[in-house]
């Protein structure tokens, strides 16, 4: 091993030599690069044939030990590579969460006339980053990275790439060809990546906000390489990338997030669904819904292989379970503001609280939209707008439609014999409204803002607004689903002189309508179905009663 090293130092020196004869004499040709290499291999050759004539008897090895001796030398050539990549940051290098990020970046090599910008920007889409660099000179052509070109992308202006990284921080050798002189010369380069020093809260400024077209009960600012976020009367969280330091200063009305979000305790069954089809339920570890409870099928699948973990309802966490397993982070919904010492408690635990405010939004696809903000918060931010944008694109051709004229009731009956209905601003009559049709309770019933989705209402007050009503939706998500008309009637006779009833437009949604809120469109397409007249229609979550 001694004598492995001793050679390595000396090919080292010699190399060394040899450049600094090239940069006395000016920026080496690709003949020159050829002619060093070769050199180089040769003197290597040489110490090899002296170090093989020098070996004493005692020294030689039988073939295995000799074997053995390459793969360790190996393992350490491997060993030293990974910490010339740490020493970048301190940290071994990680592609971080779909977005894009300014980053610094220095570039050694050359004769250091040129130069790159000391800020650029990385993409990272599906898990890969890519990093644009802009060089002082106008005169580079391509750049080979990883062995792959990458030709100029601004022709006329200071030369621009975009290629892939290894993550941030990262060091990468690169090829640079300039054209400056008299003939192309290839230069070899050196460009390190890192995010800047820890920040100072005070000094960022937002550089880009995300896209919404319905939400907003929540925001999404860009502030460098960090993102913040803003929930309507909720709070504003800090979500800070894997890799990348918390700034300081940061005030006190601000939650720090650190990613990943990993060991998740996600309360809020309403927002279970939109969380798995970002695919990101392999960040969740706690649930405050059992098993039997679940019409989610990825979540009830994945608490039957025991990946998810009943930790208590939102009133009842159990304490003592979440902080075994590492909980760091809860999703709960508004219903905790009920229970304030139980959030209180869970933050004294260092296990924080995010309420969502989804139901709270007026537009059924708002409330759909949230699927980004799980996005962001799970790195999934691709796939959750793919899904948005799907979604909406499918139902597209029904909001282009015509109004139906036809109204719709949506309502419940109690074990008391009241009436629960939603209130005109609420998401599901706008649903109706965004089907075609006309909820039966507008101008019957006064908006409030900021007021819960639903009320209760006397039958005899319920039977004067509503008994006209075209169709009747029974909501099966509350005292379950009904099975016939009949059983409608038996809750209470009145049922039997509506409109509805007697012309046998009498449906049921099914138990898993609150927990399907992937589904909007689906629901919203099912409710068009029922307005048009489309009798062969086959609906996901509704039922037509006989």
């Amino acid at each position: 091993m001694e004598r492995y090293m001793k050679k390595r130092k000396v090919t080292a020196v010699l190399l060394a030599a040899m450049m600094c004869m090239q940069i006395i004499a000016g920026c080496g040709t690709k003949n020159d690069a050829a002619q060093t290499e070769s050199s180089v291999a040769a003197t290597e050759d040489a110490q090899g044939a002296a170090g093989e004539n020098t070996q004493t008897a005692g020294q030689n090895a039988t073939e295995e030990n000799a074997g053995g001796m390459a793969e360790q030398n190996g393992a350490e050539e491997s060993i030293a590579g990974k910490d010339a990549t740490e020493q970048a940051d301190g940290t071994e290098g990680s592609v971080p969460e779909d977005g894009e990020y300014t980053v610094e970046v220095t570039l050694e090599g050359g004769s250091g006339k040129a130069t790159v910008d000391s800020q650029a920007k990385v993409t990272v889409t599906d898990g890969v980053a890519y990093a644009t660099i802009t060089w002082s000179s106008t005169h580079y052509d391509y750049m080979i990275v990883n062995g792959e070109k990458y030709l100029n992308e601004n022709e006329g202006g200071n030369s621009t790439f975009t290629f892939p990284i290894d993550g941030i921080p990262c060091e990468m050798d690169v090829i640079g060809d300039t054209t400056a002189m008299s003939t192309p010369h290839e230069i070899d380069y050196t460009l390190t990546f890192r995010f800047p020093e820890t920040a100072d809260f005070t000094d960022l400024n937002c550089n880009g906000r995300m896209e919404l077209s319905y939400a907003d009960q929540f925001e999404v600012e860009q502030y460098g390489a960090y993102k913040l976020i803003t929930i309507v009367d909720n709070g504003r969280f800090l979500l800070v990338p894997k890799g990348v330091s918390v700034p300081k200063n940061v005030p006190g009305d601000v939650t720090v997030l650190e990613q990943p979000l990993e060991n998740v305790y996600m309360v809020s069954s309403a927002v279970m669904d939109l969380v798995c089809q970002t695919g990101a339920v392999s960040n969740l570890k706690y649930t405050g819904t059992k098993e039997k409870d679940w019409y989610v099928k990825t979540a009830a699948d994945a608490m039957a292989e025991g990946k998810l973990i009943y930790a208590g309802k939102y009133s009842a966490p159990d304490y003592e379970l979440l902080l075994s397993g590492g909980c760091t982070f809860a999703i709960e919904n508004t219903m905790i503001t009920h229970n304030p010492e139980v959030k209180e408690k869970l933050e004294e635990l260092g296990i924080k609280v995010m309420i969502e405010r989804s139901s709270y939004e007026k537009h059924p696809l708002g409330r759909l939209e949230w699927i980004k903000l799980f996005g962001v918060l799970f790195g999934r931010e691709q796939q959750a707008k793919e899904f948005f944008d799907a979604q909406v694109a499918h139902i597209e051709p029904i909001l282009e439609k015509e109004k139906t004229g036809l109204s719709v009731a949506f309502f419940a009956v109690a074990s008391d014999g009241t009436v629960t209905v939603r209130k005109p601003n609420d998401y599901v009559s706008s649903m109706i409204e965004l089907a075609g049709g006309t909820y039966s309770l507008n101008g019957y019933v006064e908006e409030e803002e900021n007021a819960l989705s639903t009320l209760k209402m006397q039958m005899e007050d319920f039977y004067a607004a509503e008994k006209d009503a075209d169709i009747l939706i029974y909501n099966g998500t509350i005292e379950g689903e009904l099975t016939s008309i009949a059983e409608l009637v038996q809750k209470n006779s009145l049922f039997a002189d509506f409109k509805a009833v007697k012309s046998g437009q009498v449906y049921t949604t099914g138990s898993n309508f609150y927990q399907q809120t992937s589904g909007t469109c689906d629901f919203i397409e099912d409710l068009n179905k029922v307005l048009t007249g489309d009798t062969d229609a086959e609906y996901r979550f509704l039922k037509k009663l006989d």
